[in-house]
């Protein structure tokens, strides 16, 4: 959703009717936030929309955190975020934003933890007047069918890559709808949704090629039939698995730079020297969870 027409539409088909109808659609603005991310590394940000409010020159912030398992410290974390916005308001002299706070859940288990952050707190309600308080708009994958994903976002890409990320912990065979869709997308966007489903499932190469024929057939040429015709040349399985392991590759760069700037690149030569293809995963769920880029260099992984 760092597409500003994605993130609109995800804004006017999720947000609940009460918010949505406010927002002026055409002032949405996807928030560049490497640089606050440099400074706050602990409180690194998923995403972050600015835009108006309808008839009003009123700014506010959407601010995205993303979970695929229910996290206690959800409703903390985005406290965090909150508060690394206002301090940039602050520090440029701007006034205070406004913030919506936005989970977008796709985890295997129900979503069963506090919407409101006074709800952490076990007090008499004379003492909950005066607790911090907020919510959250959560958005669970799970209590959308594929259908209405389909229906409310009216994007297709957005919607392919919202019903690949709800169906990512099934049985792979679960997917196959979803390819329908995928392989209807543009080059660009259709890489995007499958590396994403390569990188999260185990694929083999006969499956593959069974749901692209499902999908699109010879009819609909993709980059996925290309691998396949790639393998068969070269020794399919070893053709697949280099294309896999330098696009896993790629992807833990990508996110090694998002969450740490230029002084990843010191990770570059240790990356590139990865042939294991389930080590890079494991190194790329790492780099989500760690805090800094010193508790990073001292993790396990890298021995």
């Amino acid at each position: 959703m760092t597409d500003p027409e994605a993130a609109r539409d995800f804004l006017k088909g999720f947000l609940p009717k009460s918010v949505s109808e406010k927002i002026d659609y055409e002032s949405i603005k996807v928030i560049d936030t490497e640089k606050i991310n440099r400074k706050y590394k602990k409180f690194y940000l998923d995403l972050s929309v600015e835009c108006r409010l309808s008839g009003s020159e009123s700014e506010i912030y959407i601010v995205f955190e993303h979970k695929s398992y229910p996290d206690k410290l959800t409703l903390i974390q985005v406290l965090n975020y909150c508060s690394v916005v206002w301090e940039t308001c602050i520090r440029n002299k701007t006034p205070l934003k406004p913030i919506i706070p936005v989970v977008f859940y796709h985890g295997r288990r129900r979503f069963d933890l506090p919407t409101n952050f006074s709800d952490y707190f076990d007090v008499e309600e004379a003492i909950r007047d005066y607790l911090v308080d907020f919510s959250i708009v959560l958005f669970d994958t799970n209590q959308h069918s594929d259908e209405d994903i389909l229906r409310a976002s009216g994007n297709l890409y957005l919607a392919a890559s919202i019903l690949a990320m709800k169906h990512i912990f099934k049985d792979f065979k679960s997917l196959k709808p979803i390819f329908r869709h995928i392989m209807r997308l543009d080059r660009d966007r259709f890489l995007m949704v499958l590396e994403y489903v390569i990188m999260a499932k185990d694929i083999k190469e006969e499956e593959l090629e069974e749901i692209v024929k499902e999908a699109g057939g010879d009819t609909m040429p993709s980059l996925a039939q290309r691998w396949l015709e790639q393998g068969r040349q070269q020794g399919m399985q070893q053709g697949m698995q280099q294309g896999m392991l330098q696009d896993a590759r790629e992807m833990v760069l990508d996110a090694l730079e998002a969450k740490f700037g230029e002084t990843s690149a010191c990770f570059k030569p240790q990356v590139a020297k990865i042939t294991d293809r389930n080590k890079l995963k494991e190194i790329l769920k790492i780099i989500l969870k760690v805090q800094d880029i010193k508790e990073l260099e001292s993790s396990h992984i890298w021995n």
